[in-house]
Parts: structure tokens; C-alpha cells; sequence
């Protein structure tokens, strides 16, 4: 069974239809983009996966349960990392534990083991103005992470990355995602960044928006290259491309 299952969602807005009979799933480990022209319905659709948004019809089963309309149950990041800048790093990430009730002293002891994996040792008692743009990512990452942990939603997560940080943040996420086994759905612009993040890319169009295409990434037969540099990559690009002007 898949750990996310979305059947035929639809959601309006004042009798204008957003999104129409949306459904895929996700399995435990996987990364699925979802790309599309600004308006198609992404982010609609993220606001029903996350429970902040009930559709006016259709599914959402997270690892077996419905949680249509239910906050809390998947991690949730915006473009922006929306650090508190008044908090350090280490009351940061402590604040999914804080808002499930948790004492700041019990949040703090849960969130420290995992600052050496999100490579963040020494910045626990820093400030948000301390750190690059990178590591306040990587805070952003590790807050999110403990709102759900099973899965991550994440839009646009890199946009406001100069392009060398993003190169190193999409390694360090790839090789975060496999040893915590993290689930992801992400929104992106960036087709290059959708082909070297995704296990699958799935396309939006239309006005109400839809999955039209299911692209799978195969690279099988580009071990020890830059996947980049390969013809595989040129072509999924062009594909992809070319969807998107439907």
C-alpha cells in the first residue's frame, strides 16, 4: 500500500473550480514533483494534502488513514524558511514539539540528536541573522521535519537559494531524504531541479488544473556520471518542456 493515496480531489472557490479529480500516489521514500504554469492549482493542492483546505470532494489516505481537513498529520514548508528571528536555532526547531504541548526543556532534549545529521552542530544556540542562507534552510528542514516526519510537503523549498547553495542543498536533502526515509512532494519552476531531485514528476495544466502527465525518471545506466551532462536528462527536459505548453 502506498503511503499516500489522493483520489479524485476537487476544490472550488467561490464556484470556480481550481482543481479537478486529481489523484496519484506516493510511496515510503519517494520524491514526486509537481510542475505546472503559475495558476494551475499547485499550491490548492497542497493546502488540501496539508488539511488546511477541505475539497469539495475526493480522498486524501495517509498511510491508510483519511485525513481530509486534518492539520497536522504531514510536514508543511513554504518558500520561505520563516525562521523566528528572535528565537535561536535549537527553540526554532523545537517548535513543532511546543505547539503539540511540550515542555521547552523535553522539545529541546528531542531536537538535539538530530543537529549533527541535518549538519547543524554548533548552531544550536545561534540566531537566524547568524546563519547563511543555506543553513537556515537546513533549519527550516529539521523544524519541518518534526511537524510530521512520514511526509513532507515542500513548495518551492530552494527558490530563494543563490544557484551554488541550491547544487549543495539538493545533495544534502537527497542524502537526508534516504537516511531518514523521507517521503516528498514538492512544487517547483525549475525543470533541471525537478529531473535531478524526482523519482517522478508530475505535470499540472489546465483551467481547472490536472495531472495530464506522469513522468518517471530513470537513471539506470548514468551511475558515475553527472546525471546533468546525460542525454537522459537533455531528453527529460525537452519532454517536459513540451508538456507544459499544452
Amino acid at each position: 500500500m502506498a503511503l499516500l493515496e489522493v483520489k479524485n480531489v476537487t476544490q472550488q472557490y467561490e464556484d470556480v473550480t481550481i482543481i479537478q479529480d486529481i489523484s496519484f500516489t506516493v510511496e515510503k521514500g519517494e520524491m514526486v514533483c509537481l510542475i505546472g504554469t503559475s495558476g494551475v492549482g499547485k499550491t490548492t493542492l497542497f493546502q488540501v494534502l496539508s488539511g488546511l483546505a477541505k475539497p469539495v470532494s475526493g480522498e486524501v489516505i495517509l498511510d491508510g488513514e483519511n485525513i481530509v481537513g486534518k492539520t497536522g498529520k504531514v510536514s508543511y514548508m513554504l518558500q520561505k524558511d520563516m525562521l523566528l528571528p528572535f528565537k535561536t536555532i535549537r527553540d526554532n526547531v523545537s517548535l513543532p514539539y511546543r505547539v503539540k504541548g511540550m515542555s521547552l526543556k523535553k522539545a529541546r532534549e528531542k531536537v538535539a540528536p538530530y543537529f549533527e545529521q541535518f549538519g547543524l552542530q554548533g548552531t544550536e544556540k545561534k540566531y537566524p541573522s547568524q546563519l547563511s542562507g543555506g543553513m537556515r534552510q537546513r533549519a527550516a528542514f529539521m523544524r519541518t521535519y518534526f511537524f510530521g516526519q512520514s511526509l513532507m510537503l515542500l513548495d518551492e523549498p530552494f527558490s530563494a537559494l543563490d544557484e551554488m547553495t541550491k547544487q549543495d542543498m539538493y545533495a544534502w536533502y537527497l542524502n537526508i531524504s534516504r537516511e531518514l526515509e523521507l517521503s516528498t512532494v514538492f512544487i517547483s519552476h525549475n525543470l533541471e531541479e525537478a529531473i535531478t531531485l524526482s523519482d517522478r514528476i508530475l505535470v499540472m495544466a489546465g483551467k481547472p488544473g490536472r495531472i495530464v502527465e506522469e513522468l518517471v525518471i530513470d537513471r539506470n545506466g548514468t551511475e558515475g556520471e553527472d546525471f546533468t551532462t546525460t542525454q537522459k536528462f537533455t531528453d527529460y527536459k525537452k519532454t517536459l518542456k513540451g508538456l507544459l505548453m499544452i
